[in-house]
């Protein structure tokens, strides 16, 4: 019996079993890698309390925008995520996106039927992210979280503060219904339009605020 012959067999063997078993491991070890931080901190998440994704009648699309305001960096990190709906796969990383947004760009983010048959994983790129939901009607909420674990941080550019955090970006979005080629706008809380982290307030709201109020509460001479 030729005993080198069989332990080549025996190798190659288990090296095809070890092999099949990392092209299965592949797509986990990819999707484990995407999951957004889990935080409470305002200053780090940016909410809209509804998103909704229905086979053959409409889908949720949001964009995020650097607009290169003078108080942030070049590059912000950004998870985004859908809550209580129902993803491929459905799990954390399934329901969820994580990309950095460079000054200037605007950044694409679908939540969409997986059966769609325009919006797929064809449309990806650096830009484009896609949220599969699963075939049926999915209503839920989205929550982005700034990957900056110190929002409150900044660095001096030139005597300017800057910061990486999700105050300094825009949040735009709609769910848009094919069937009657309309829609409605989304609501965002905590993004550039009403944050104020980095702000140069002190103690007091109106700390560093010159002028005075219309009389309430000031003395009467």
């Amino acid at each position: 019996m030729n005993t080198h012959k069989i332990n080549t067999e025996k190798f190659n063997q288990n090296f095809y079993v070890k092999f099949l078993f990392f092209l299965l491991l592949i797509p986990n070890i990819a999707y484990s890698q995407v999951v957004v931080p889990e935080t409470n901190l305002k200053s780090r998440v940016v909410i809209s309390p509804y998103a909704q994704a229905v086979p053959n009648d409409s889908y949720t699309f949001i964009s995020v925008s650097h607009p290169s305001l003078d108080s942030a960096l070049t590059q912000i990190g950004v998870g985004l995520e859908v809550l209580n709906m129902g993803t491929v796969p459905n799990n954390a990383a399934g329901r969820a996106t994580i990309f950095t947004v460079d000054a200037g760009e605007t950044h694409r983010v679908f939540v969409v039927n997986v059966s769609h048959s325009t919006l797929n994983s064809s449309i990806v790129d650096t830009r484009t992210h896609v949220i599969f939901t699963l075939n049926s009607a999915q209503f839920g909420s989205v929550r982005a979280v700034g990957i900056n674990e110190n929002p409150a941080s900044s660095t001096v550019i030139n005597g300017v503060r800057k910061f990486s955090n999700l105050s300094q970006l825009n949040f735009w979005g709609v769910i848009y219904v094919e069937t009657s080629g309309t829609g409605f706008a989304m609501e965002f809380l905590g993004d550039a339009h009403d944050s104020t982290v980095g702000r140069n307030f002190g103690s007091s709201t109106l700390e560093g605020i010159k002028g005075f109020s219309s009389g309430v509460g000031r003395g009467i001479n």
